[in-house]
């Protein structure tokens, strides 16, 4: 049986980001040139404070080895300028030994002046003496480089004390090497000069030659070598000018030093500071410079997020849904629900209420014209029917004028086709839908009604039905009806043929679906009982052609006539979409 289905409308799922998404979307994209740019001026804020620092720090250390500095530079210019005299003082003993005297006198800080001759002797100097260094070490370093020197010894062999030697090489007029001026200075004045000129008691500060030997320092040596930098001893500071920079000491610790140069290659002032504040690469600070950009995102999204979920997406979801709720069920919406919602939205909220009001009216005007035109043409239908029976009375009375068989016969065959209308008729005006019919229920009522205004009352006909529940638009129902009545008609009158036998009319309507169409087939058949096949009625006349004539108003193709001893009459078409 062919049973009607609807499937209702599938709505399309929506796709894309949501509003929220989109305006972080955007939100980012809009603050991140900002928080880029903040990023890169904390980092150059950064960048300046450690200049700033690295400057205040250089400034300390070289104010710190002021004393030193000037010490020993004063002794590098007294070494060259007696450098320069001695040859010509060496030829008159006691004004060489008086000028040395002189120097030392002229410079309190001083305590041995001298010349050392090649054998690393001296008797030209300041305390009047005969020295001899050829047993100390530094002296063969000097004699064996012979440059402008500058080295530490922690008990002097003239003074008994600690003390800072400066050496300067004496050159005779063809350049060879005559010996050095030696100068010494002790320690212990220098670093009681230096306490009292730091400022910060942060910094230590320590002195160096330029083979990385300590020559002064503000603490006890031995507390000072665990505070050197631990990837190299102090002469691979030498040369590299002034600087500052961080690295980690030979304790582990992590410290601040600058570097100063007094004389280049020769005497180096180094500063160090115990807490460091050089960690501008660090991840620490990388995470501060970029922690504000990246909380003023944060805060700023969420604001936007949190507004517009408030002001935007909860006063739309309500009108989504109002709207829905419309849309299904016609749900009376009213804008005071989004009252609280942006004026935009509440205008489209009271745009949407008025086209909501105005759709209902129109939709009540159209519900009450079609329910005025269903009753018009029910009362149509109704009064056609009332017509066609009133036709079928007044042909009835002229059959009972007896006018003979043959009239007679063409009579009751107009009044069954108007029996046919007429039920055609009924069945619409009573039907719940004008614009559709349940033709298996049409054609049983027309078949039982034909059987039994045309078969003979002795005669019994047996009516075998087999209709699928189909529907089909008046305009095919009307000619499919007129044809069963015409088909039936002369079935009776074929079926009928002996009258010791019951037989019998088989009335078979299906459906089937091919290429998107319902194709839908009517069979009609009877048998030729006794009856040659051969010299089976013709069923030529009125009837056939009205049976032609109605199965081109279907655009159908019919077949009808004997065949295997039966009589048919089939109808082939395709249903009204």
């Amino acid at each position: 049986m062919v049973t009607e289905t609807g499937d209702a409308p599938v709505r399309p799922t929506a796709t894309g980001t949501s509003l929220s998404g989109r305006v972080g979307i955007l939100l980012t994209l809009a603050l991140l040139p900002l928080g880029l740019i903040a990023v890169l001026q904390t980092f150059a804020a950064i960048e300046n404070a450690h200049n700033t620092y690295r400057q205040s720090l250089t400034a300390q250390t070289t104010r710190a080895a002021r004393p030193e500095a000037a010490s020993i530079m004063r002794a590098f210019g007294v070494a060259r300028g007696l450098a320069d005299a001695v040859p010509a003082l060496l030829a008159v003993p006691d004004l060489c030994v008086s000028t040395m005297q002189r120097a030392v006198d002229e410079r309190p800080s001083m305590t041995f002046a001298g010349f050392i001759d090649l054998e690393q002797k001296t008797t030209c100097n300041s305390l009047n003496r005969l020295f001899d260094f050829s047993d100390n070490p530094d002296s063969d370093r000097v004699f064996a480089a012979g440059l402008p020197d500058i080295t530490f010894n922690p008990e002097g062999n003239a003074s008994g004390q600690a003390v800072v030697i400066v050496s300067q090489p004496v050159r005779g007029e063809d350049g060879a090497l005559n010996g050095f001026v030696s100068l010494s200075f002790p320690t212990i004045p220098l670093a009681e000069t230096r306490a009292r000129a730091e400022a910060n008691s942060e910094l230590t500060l320590i002195t160096f030659s330029g083979d990385g030997r300590i020559l002064t320092s503000g603490r006890d040596r031995d507390a000072i070598a665990p505070m050197l930098p631990a990837d190299g001893d102090l002469s691979t500071l030498v040369g590299t000018g002034q600087r500052v920079f961080s690295a980690v000491a030979t304790d582990g610790k992590r410290r601040d030093y600058a570097l100063a140069p007094i004389v280049a290659g020769s005497a180096y002032a180094l500063g160090i500071w115990d807490e460091p504040r050089l960690r501008g690469s660090d991840i620490p600070a990388v995470l501060r410079a970029a922690a504000f950009p990246l909380l003023m995102w944060l805060a700023s999204l969420i604001v936007a997020i949190v507004a517009l979920r408030h002001q935007v997406i909860k006063p739309i979801h309500t009108l989504r849904m109002q709207m829905r709720s419309f849309a299904d069920g016609r749900a009376v919406f009213r804008a005071s629900a989004i009252k609280n919602a942006p004026r935009e939205l509440q205008d489209i909220g009271d745009t949407f209420e008025r086209m909501a009001d105005k759709v209902m009216r129109d939709e009540a005007d159209l519900e009450n014209k079609v329910y005025e035109r269903e009753i018009l043409l029910r009362e149509v239908h109704h009064r056609v029917k009332n017509n066609l029976q009133l036709m079928s009375s007044i042909i009835n009375m002229q059959i009972r004028q007896r006018m003979g068989p043959e009239a007679e016969d063409a009579l009751r065959r107009v009044q069954d086709r108007l029996a046919s209308l007429a039920k055609f008729h009924q069945d619409l005006y009573e039907s719940s839908s004008l614009s559709q019919l349940r033709a298996d229920e049409l054609f049983e009522d027309l078949a039982r009604q034909t059987i039994s205004l045309n078969a003979d009352p002795h005669k019994k006909v047996d009516l075998r039905l087999d209709l699928d529940q189909i529907k089909l638009e008046p305009d095919q129902a009307g000619p499919l009806a007129m044809l069963l009545t015409e088909a039936l008609t002369n079935a009776i009158k074929h079926a009928t043929m002996e009258s010791d036998r019951t037989m019998y009319v088989a009335v078979s309507m299906k459906c089937v679906e091919q290429d998107d169409k319902g194709i839908i087939t009517l069979l009609i058949e009877n048998p030729l009982t006794g009856v040659d096949e051969n010299n089976a009625p013709a069923g030529s006349g009125l009837g056939k052609r009205l049976i032609a004539a109605f199965a081109s108003q279907l655009e159908g193709q019919v077949e009808q006539g004997p065949k295997d001893n039966r009589y048919i009459v089939k109808v082939v078409f395709a249903r009204s979409v």
